[in-house]
């Protein structure tokens, strides 16, 4: 607890504050997944793209406006190293990564995620976002977050998520290593899924990368509520669908945007899993409740870009009602970081909760819920909401 103590009274520090201009572009590190999104993002945002470099890869990559060559980090004679690279792998940690580059020359080295650490006009993503000043009751918070947290892993790496985003410290977490491959398949949750597999509620679906993640753990529920707003993943998970009804699961895909009450927000889709309730949208869609839905589920997952804790707060009767396990992530706003955990502990009692980082550079940060626990290990703050 004193580590985390101290980092919560560290000077207000944003290390991604002064990074350079990208006027004269950005090479980006990694062409797998979170170097498309990288792509992506860039060229939404207006950010030159000098060219993609991958250690394993060759080929192209292909953009939404350009195709581009996969280089080598090490061919100097073809790239500039004044130009910044940002490193768009997260799997893996990334100081290695960026001090390897830097040995090789690289001048400036950023991790993708720090450019997301301001709005920009062109793209919602902004996982980058840094706590800045904590405030005293913020503070009252986190350390009762951590009293209330059900094991020693899940404290290690809730230390990690605010060190990364305090100051862009990266823990190593020797004792307890980030696994990519548990993201929803964590023992507590393996051993709950063996008494109750009845429904699964999956908000933010996505392309069912989640019902297929739990399918190779052995995992299967008789009935699959699969809520996915954006039509292009849609498209995909129907494909899934049709595998498990072939297994004789029930599926019900749904287009709603789920959130806390009837209403209706701007929602933009064509983003892949980065598709969400954005400002800057054209496209309004309605809004309800899992509350107003008949659901009765035992594994609620939400992945929603940042809406999750909405979506509980209009999930409050068919939680309490069905007392089902809980998994939603916390690293799309800052919120997550204390508000948005405290809030969930406080209304939801008799669960256990653990938390678990499945990624670096401050993503993949899952908090996760039992049923079991009856009370709290000390006295539940007032919490924080905005």
């Amino acid at each position: 607890m004193q580590n985390i103590r101290e980092l919560l009274t560290k000077p207000a520090i944003n290390k991604f504050a002064q990074l350079p201009s990208f006027s004269s572009g950005v090479y980006i590190y990694g062409a797998g997944e979170l170097g498309l999104l990288a792509i992506e993002y860039c060229e939404s945002c207006q950010i030159p793209i000098a060219g993609i470099i991958d250690k394993n890869k060759t080929g192209v990559v292909k953009g939404k406006g350009s195709e581009y060559a996969i280089g080598k980090p090490n061919e100097a004679s073809i790239m500039d190293r004044h130009i910044p690279v940002a490193v768009a792998v997260a799997t893996v940690p990334y100081v290695p990564i960026a001090e390897s580059l830097e040995a090789m020359g690289w001048r400036t080295v950023v991790p993708f995620y720090g450019l997301t650490s301001e709005k920009r006009t062109g793209h919602p993503l902004s996982n980058g976002w840094m706590i800045g000043e904590v405030s005293e009751q913020e503070r009252a918070t986190v350390s009762w977050i951590c009293e209330n947290w059900a094991d020693t892993m899940s404290f290690s790496h809730y230390e990690a998520f605010l060190a990364w985003h305090i100051d862009g410290s990266e823990l190593p977490l020797i004792n307890y290593p980030i696994d990519p491959d548990q993201r929803y398949t964590i023992e507590p949750l393996l051993d709950f899924f063996s008494v109750r597999h009845h429904q699964f509620v999956d908000i933010g679906s996505h392309c069912g990368g989640t019902v297929q993640r739990l399918n190779e753990k052995g995992i299967f529920f008789n009935n699959y509520i699969l809520i996915e707003p954006d039509a292009v993943s849609r498209n995909a998970l129907s494909t899934v669908a049709a595998q498990l009804r072939k297994q004789g699961r029930e599926v019900n895909i749904l287009s709603d945007i789920v959130g806390e009450s009837r209403s209706t927000l701007p929602f933009q889709e064509g983003l892949g899993y980065c598709s969400q309730i954005w400002s800057q949208s054209s496209t309004y869609k309605e809004v309800l409740p899992i509350d107003d839905l008949t659901l009765g589920p035992d594994f609620l997952k939400i992945h929603t870009e940042g809406s999750e804790w909405d979506i509980l707060n209009g999930a409050q009767n068919t939680i309490q009602r069905y007392r089902p396990a809980l998994a939603f992530s916390v690293y799309h706003r800052r919120d997550g970081f204390c508000a948005d955990i405290a809030k969930a502990m406080k209304l939801f009692a008799g669960y256990r909760w653990y938390f678990r980082l499945h990624s670096y550079q401050g993503t993949g940060a899952f908090v996760y819920a039992i049923p079991g626990c009856s009370t709290f290990r000390s006295k539940t703050p007032s919490c924080q909401t905005n």
